[in-house]
Formats: structure tokens, C-alpha cells, sequence
């Protein structure tokens, strides 16, 4: 049954909401530098393995509704499981050799991608804006892969593609949310990322020992896992509720922000004046594209009451 679009029902809720998504990009912008730092002396597949494994973990009191699990949410949860570990597979491969900011605001793109989704899928118009937001995300692009001598790395290439998995990604949740149980939704998504990270990990031959490592590395993971992938899922879902996913895809854009805050503080990178010129064209780009949704959104809203 298709779930009816609910407006916030008072001030309180929506305040509450607002801050709860504006945490929400916090932490997924924190995740870029120690997902970084991580990966470079531990197994990546075998590292998301764990980080999903422990976010699954925060979906448990949520299993009292199995009984309710059917043909069709296993389908669309498989299928976006799949798309899920294929994005964040090649965005932390590219975080081996990108920077944290600079990954972040690529990822970032995915929100000038999704109306080409959209279009392709299902033929959805392109209004002009987004053509102004390609363009100036095209020319924040070349500002980023021309900053340094080593211009374009791998690693840029890997999150690029990255960007291009999280819009179809996108696309596909806002089309299946409105018919299925999102929690239930979310725990067979959880299921099939953490399978797939653990089978490549096992085809690549990862090992650690992980008797041996630091008590502070599992702190991370706990971290990383409950909090930075667990918790946003909920807080994500439960925010773009009571806010609408307009309001929520403005607030969103503060995610790539955070990405370099984090990466200059915790990561010590260094932004030259060609990376902060890029930056600043991707965000405009990114703001672009989701700003006048809101005025669509209040439409549909209208025609649905």
C-alpha cells in the first residue's frame, strides 16, 4: 500500500527533525577522513564488512516485523543492496588515493545526477536549472582534478563512479519507499551489503588479525557502524518524514562541507585556492538543483490532499 506523504505536525517535530538531518550530514561527512585513515592498513571489504555488520545490528528491535516481510520488499531491498555495496565499494577503494574533501564533494554530485536518473528511468523532464548545474559542476570538477601536478587519480575516477551508484540509488528508494516497509526495507539492504563485502573479502583473501589490534580501533568501527551508517539510516528516514525530502535534500548539501571540515582537522589536508574555487562551484551546483523542489514538492502535497 502506498504511504501517504505526512506533514509535519508541529513546529517542535520539524526543529527536531532539521537537527537531527543537519547531524545526520555530520557524520556522514566525518565517515570520508576515517574511512581513509582506516583503509590504510586494513582490508577495505573486510573493513565495510564489519561497519554494516554492526549497523545491522542497530536494526534488531526492528525484527518483531519479519512477519511482514514479502516477495516484493526482498526484490527491491536485494536490487538496492546490490547498487548500495557497488557505490560504497568503489568510493572507499577511492579514498586510498583521493582526498577526503575532494571525495566528498565529488560524491556529492550524485544530487545533480539523480534528475538524468530520473529521466532515464522514468522519463522525467529536465528542467534548464539542471543543465546550469552540470555545467557548473563540470567546471568545479576540472578547478579539483587540475589543483595538483598529479591532476586526475584513480581514486577520483572510483568516487566519480561512486556518485553516479548513490543517484541511481537514490532514484530507486524514493520510487520503492511509498510501497513497502522501510524498515524491513533497510534490514534486507543491511543484509545483502554485509554479505557481499564479507564474500569479496573472502575472494580477495583478506585477513587481519583482529585479536591484536588497538581497543580504539574497534571504538571506530563501533562508531562507524552504529553510529555513522546505523543510526543515519534511521535518523535520515525519520528527518525526510517530518521535514519533507525538499527541505532534507537543501540540508543534505552540507554533507561535502563537512567531508572537508573534517578533512582539515582530522586529516590535516591541505585545500589550495583551485580545490576551494571547485568546492564552491559543486556546492552552488548541488544547491541548484535541489533549491526549487520545494515549490514542486508543496504542489504535489496539494494535488495528494
Amino acid at each position: 500500500m502506498e504511504e501517504k506523504f505526512d506533514s509535519p505536525t508541529n513546529s517542535s517535530t520539524k526543529s527536531i527533525a532539521i537537527f537531527l538531518l543537519i547531524f545526520t550530514t555530520v557524520l556522514w561527512g566525518s565517515s570520508f577522513i576515517i574511512t581513509k585513515n582506516i583503509i590504510k592498513d586494513f582490508p577495505v571489504f573486510l573493513y565495510l564488512g564489519i561497519r554494516f555488520l554492526f549497523a545491522l545490528l542497530i536494526f534488531t528491535p526492528f525484527l518483531m516485523k519479519i512477519r511482514k516481510m514479502n516477495r516484493k520488499v526482498i526484490w527491491v531491498g536485494f536490487l538496492a543492496g546490490i547498487i548500495y555495496f557497488l557505490s560504497i565499494a568503489v568510493q572507499t577503494i577511492g579514498l586510498q588515493t583521493t582526498t577526503a574533501g575532494k571525495g566528498g564533494f565529488i560524491t556529492g554530485l550524485n544530487t545533480v545526477f539523480v534528475p538524468f536518473m530520473a529521466f532515464l528511468l522514468f522519463k522525467k523532464p529536465l528542467k534548464a536549472r539542471i543543465w546550469i548545474a552540470v555545467g557548473l559542476s563540470v567546471l568545479g570538477m576540472a578547478f579539483l582534478f587540475l589543483e595538483s601536478e598529479s591532476g586526475i587519480t584513480i581514486g577520483d575516477i572510483f568516487v566519480l563512479f561512486c556518485a553516479f551508484g548513490f543517484a541511481l540509488y537514490i532514484v530507486l528508494v524514493d520510487r520503492d519507499v511509498k510501497y513497502v516497509d522501510i524498515y524491513l526495507y533497510l534490514i534486507v539492504q543491511l543484509i545483502v551489503i554485509t554479505f557481499l563485502c564479507f564474500v569479496v573479502s573472502l575472494f580477495l583473501h583478506e585477513s587481519s588479525n583482529l585479536t591484536s589490534v588497538d581497543i580504539s580501533f574497534w571504538y571506530i568501527l563501533i562508531y562507524m557502524g552504529c553510529i555513522a551508517s546505523g543510526i543515519t539510516f534511521l535518523t535520515q528516514n525519520w528527518g525526510q518524514k517530518q521535514v519533507g525530502p525538499a527541505q532534507t535534500a537543501i540540508i543534505f548539501t552540507l554533507e561535502p562541507v563537512f567531508a572537508v571540515l573534517f578533512g582539515v582537522w582530522i586529516g590535516n589536508e591541505y585545500l589550495s585556492w583551485q580545490a576551494l574555487i571547485g568546492f564552491g562551484l559543486i556546492f552552488v551546483a548541488i544547491f541548484i538543483t535541489v533549491f526549487k523542489n520545494e515549490e514542486l514538492m508543496k504542489k504535489e502535497v496539494e494535488k495528494r490532499d
